[in-house]
């Protein structure tokens, strides 16, 4: 086995240990010294060595993202698309980081640690995006460390981790040529007077040479550190004591594909169980949170003019009769979930499949419900007060106090929130609505419907926004999320997952959904709250820190008490200007490697002719 390709392998290897299952993260600062040396090399590498470093990246993928096998036996031709696909990235960043090098004589601590955080932002963008196992997130225990994440993403913590790596490169390369020259230019064994000379001369060397390196990268840790520590101060002192107290309910049931309607009811009762349980336990909770799919029901929905579904063409059902039929549906749908937040004595945000009927034909929704407190609205007529849907008071106290509910509090359904970023082949089938074939080839019944708009509901006295299972992943979706709220003057103080990764069975894809949950909190300063079937929900404040955490596998009520941050987020406000700084870089040295190239072609062209 040739020696580049055994350098690419060992900086999988570190990397990958690094990273969950393993979590040996002090690895990740060296992680990338076998990369680095086959970028400083001055040896010319042919196309097919950076084939051999794409197979690595492949296998470390494969590696990393074992996981994906798990939900069903087709899962794993994605499995394998997506590691093939993220494979090339290691070939990229040594083909990218080689041009900024030897072309255009750029330091190599500054270029590997901008390509390396530039092919991170590309990654999160190319084919839906995808960010886990990042290598920030090796990291996410070192709170001081990941504060810079509110000035660049979870890009600025790998880029510093890069940066960091190549400096340590460089200073053991220097180290290593003056101790090696010295070594071999001894030749005969000197006098011990000459010995002294030219060892301490040795040591002088070493110091001017192997020192700035390491100046360089102890300025930059120490003020990342510095700039960390400080803001950390500023929660001690800026505290807002506004909250709300919110159960989360993490139930433990392990899913599949092929999972039946029983099951589906099962799930449902497991639920029912554990919300009951924490509703008795803790009696003045603002928001009750279930995960994401796991109530047993569907909401139904229509727009103004829904079409007769196809399967119903041989049926008498006419429109005006079809319209009827699913308005009371709607209504029957939207009361269950108001009949369980009464029972429950609290507001819910609950994971829910929803079945909307429109004038295209049914559209399926993976969506948040919220039902809370109608609110009280001072009706003109007659100075009586109504809910919000416009239900007398009075009237449904009395109402209430018959059915022996003493408190004469009423729930309503306030609206929902549809996952707007859906997982290819988990959720959808690309294509499949201009050709059929393509789903009946793999075990989705159907294709979700993407989302069009974040949502924000009121919670207490602050607002709290919804995402859904893997939309905390991509970190510009849940930026713009909020800056479109913000525009709306809707911005929230929370942000809150629901997420099932039962289909995942306890393995590291839990550890690396959560650390993504870390980085969201971090770039937006506002605490993020998980509520995951099987783990890890998770209370998340604005400073990065895991305050409460679920067991894996297992059953768990989480209760947080949630305030809103004090500190505002520089990614939040300005994101793209980093983002597009990082992703320009790269486009620089294609741009300078393609410039070269024609200069060369065009010099042999010139040649032969003249010849």
């Amino acid at each position: 086995m040739s020696q580049p390709i055994i350098l690419a392998i060992a900086g999988a290897a570190l990397l990958w240990a690094a990273l969950p299952p393993l979590d040996w993260w002090p690895l990740a600062w060296i992680a990338a010294v076998p990369w680095l040396i086959l970028i400083d090399s001055p040896k010319t590498w042919t196309r097919r060595q950076y084939i051999q470093w794409g197979i690595v990246g492949f296998f470390f993928w494969m590696a990393a993202l074992h996981w994906l096998r798990l939900p069903h036996w087709a899962t794993s031709f994605g499995w394998v698309a997506l590691s093939f696909y993220l494979g090339w990235y290691l070939p990229a960043f040594i083909g990218l980081s080689r041009i900024g090098v030897r072309l255009l004589r750029l330091p190599l601590n500054v270029v590997a640690a901008t390509v390396w955080a530039g092919l991170e932002v590309v990654r999160a963008h190319l084919l839906t995006g995808f960010t886990m196992a990042s290598l920030s997130h090796t990291q996410y225990r070192w709170i001081s460390l990941l504060q810079i994440a509110d000035l660049g993403g979870a890009y600025a913590v790998s880029w510093v981790i890069m940066f960091e790596t190549s400096c340590l490169y460089l200073a053991a390369k220097r180290f290593r040529e003056i101790w090696f020259a010295r070594t071999a230019g001894q030749g005969v064994v000197p006098q011990p007077r000459m010995k002294m000379d030219s060892l301490a001369q040795t040591v002088r060397q070493t110091i001017l040479r192997a020192a700035p390196p390491l100046i360089v990268g102890s300025l930059v840790l120490g003020t990342t550190l510095l700039y960390g520590q400080w803001r950390l101060s500023q929660f001690k002192t800026g505290q807002v004591n506004r909250s709300v107290r919110v159960a989360l309910i993490q139930g433990s049931e392990d899913i599949r594909l092929e999972d039946s309607e029983e099951k589906r009811e099962r799930i449902h009762r497991h639920y029912l169980d554990l919300a009951f349980q924490a509703a008795r336990s803790h009696r003045d909770l603002d928001l009750m949170v279930w995960p994401e799919t796991v109530y047993g029901g569907f909401l139904i929905d229509h727009d103004d003019s829904p079409a007769v579904p196809a399967t119903w063409a041989d049926s008498d059902m006419t429109p005006e009769r079809f319209r009827e039929q699913i308005g009371k549906a709607r209504e029957h749908s939207q009361r269950s979930l108001e009949t369980l937040a009464q029972h429950l004595r609290c507001p819910l945000l609950i994971g829910v499949e929803t079945v909307s009927y429109t004038s295209q034909g049914p559209r399926i929704f993976n969506s948040a419900a919220y039902v809370a407190l109608c609110e009280k609205i001072n009706a003109s007529q007659g100075g009586r007060e109504r809910f919000s849907d416009g239900t007398d008071v009075k009237e449904a106290n009395e109402e209430s106090g018959k059915k022996g509910d003493s408190t004469g509090q009423r729930y309503c359904y306030f609206g929902r929130y549809d996952k707007m970023h859906l997982v290819m082949f988990g959720e959808y089938v690309p294509f499949a609505d201009v050709i059929p074939l393509l789903q009946r080839l793999t075990p989705l019944s159907t294709s979700t419907t993407p989302g069009r708009t974040p949502v924000a509901f009121p919670v207490g006295s602050l607002l709290l926004s919804p995402n859904i299972c893997y939309e905390s992943v991509i970190p510009h979706l849940i930026r713009n999320q909020i800056l479109t709220l913000r525009a709306q003057g809707q911005e929230p103080d929370i942000l809150v997952n629901l997420t099932n990764d039962g289909w995942f069975w306890g393995s590291s894809e839990l550890d690396m959904h959560l650390i993504c949950g870390v980085f969201r909190a971090l770039e937006t300063r506002k605490p993020f709250l998980i509520a995951a079937n099987t783990g890890f929900s998770a209370h998340i404040g604005p400073d990065g820190r895991i305050y409460q955490q679920g067991p894996r596998r297992d059953v768990a009520i989480l209760v947080a008490d949630v305030t809103r941050s004090p500190l505002r987020s520089l990614y939040l406000d300005y994101g793209i200007i980093p983002n597009t700084l990082l992703v320009s870089f790269i486009v620089l040295l294609v741009i300078a490697k393609c410039l070269s190239a024609s200069r060369t072609f065009q010099r042999k062209i010139t040649f032969r002719r003249s010849a």
